[in-house]
């Protein structure tokens, strides 16, 4: 695993140019990545623009802004160059959505956090702060055997931010024969509603922890995801939106925590988890987001 040596900030508001060279460094090194993501509307631009400046510190950046639905939104790809998180590393991602704006990120592969490093732990912070809409739609993840990962999700939603997101993780590689025999996995995922925090969600797993076989666990999976949507305050989930979802999207668990917000919990094996979770995404877009369901294009790859 080699790391990015780009230990500076950089200012880009043309998503599509040209990245820095990236250089090499020991494997055993423990790096800090920081990405800071602001999607705005354009003053310059009368169709409603959403544009994205963006900083990075270390090897986290964006790949490139697309516009497959038009001026908005704004589709970003999220790429950390390494490849994947070893023990000691400390990755940051902030992100502002300003009201009126549309963004939606998403990543080209799945998110791994290694073995490497053992002795220590890695840990990730995403911290969303929304006055507009914004999607938060990375590939899954991967917890490698040995990993010690903290993970936390901090969401805080005002009164006219609205977002689509899941959070989708794998423990241990099993097509490799690889379980989650060591290590530890600790999350933490919030949501706050106008300054009040309606959703605390922790998950604390160790290798081969007895949740992964119970019934009031994993029930024998090593695969879950969470779907949430968050609605302005100008409208609420109604009874025959959330009948909908049990129905068309049965094998989630649906629980309306908050008017504003429904939040999905998920078991499936690795493949079919992916593919209800875009199904599910897909329904509830034009509810939540009032669009149609256009997926990111690296979804097809």
């Amino acid at each position: 695993m080699h790391h990015g040596d780009q230990r500076h900030w950089s200012t880009d508001s043309d998503p599509s140019g040209p990245s820095d060279a990236i250089g090499a460094d020991s494997a055993l090194a423990s790096w800090t990545a920081r990405l800071a993501l602001d999607f705005n509307l354009d003053p310059q631009e009368p169709r409603l623009k959403t544009r994205l400046n963006h900083q990075h510190l270390g090897p986290l950046r964006i790949q490139k802004a697309l516009y497959p639905e038009g001026a908005s939104p704004c589709h970003a790809i999220i790429v950390h160059p390494p490849g994947g998180i070893a023990g000691g590393d400390r990755l940051e991602v902030l992100i502002k959505s300003q009201r009126g704006s549309h963004g939606l990120v998403t990543t080209p592969s799945a998110a791994k956090w290694y073995g490497a490093n053992a002795s220590l732990e890695a840990s990730q912070l995403i911290d969303i702060d929304l006055q507009g809409a914004f999607e938060w739609l990375p590939q899954e993840t991967i917890v490698f055997n040995r990993a010690r990962v903290r993970s936390d999700l901090d969401i805080r939603v005002g009164e006219h931010g609205a977002m689509l997101g899941w959070d989708h993780l794998i423990f241990g590689r099993h097509a490799s024969g690889e379980s989650f025999a060591e290590g530890h996995f600790r999350q933490s995922l919030k949501i706050q509603i106008d300054e009040q925090l309606i959703w605390h969600d922790r998950l604390a797993l160790v290798g081969d922890d007895a949740l992964f076989a119970s019934p009031i666990g994993l029930r024998g999976h090593y695969t879950c995801a969470t779907l949430w949507a968050i609605l302005p305050a100008s409208q609420t989930f109604d009874e025959a939106t959330v009948q909908s979802l049990r129905e068309h999207s049965a094998q989630f668990a649906w629980t309306l925590l908050h008017p504003r917000l429904l939040v999905g919990r998920l078991l499936a094996e690795p493949r079919e988890l992916k593919f209800l979770l875009q199904e599910a995404w897909a329904q509830l877009r034009p509810v939540v987001l009032g669009l149609p369901a256009v997926a990111p294009r690296l979804w097809a790859t």
